[in-house]
């Protein structure tokens, strides 16, 4: 008689959806991007309206 092979079934591994989780580095980075970009936007409107005032001044003199 020939010998019978042991067939072992394995259980399927149930993976959860891959769910990019962000590190905290990466995190860190985007605050800061996003800190760096809201200044220069303040900074660009101080001095537009710094040139503003100035224009003003001019031509009130």
């Amino acid at each position: 008689m020939a010998e019978r092979k042991l067939i072992v079934k394995k259980r399927p591994q149930f993976r959860l959806p891959k769910v990019e989780t962000e590190t905290e580095e990466q995190d860190l980075k985007k605050v800061k991007a996003k800190a760096l970009e809201e200044f220069a936007d303040d900074k660009k409107k101080a001095d537009d309206w710094l040139d503003k005032e100035l224009e003003k001044n001019l031509k009130n003199q």
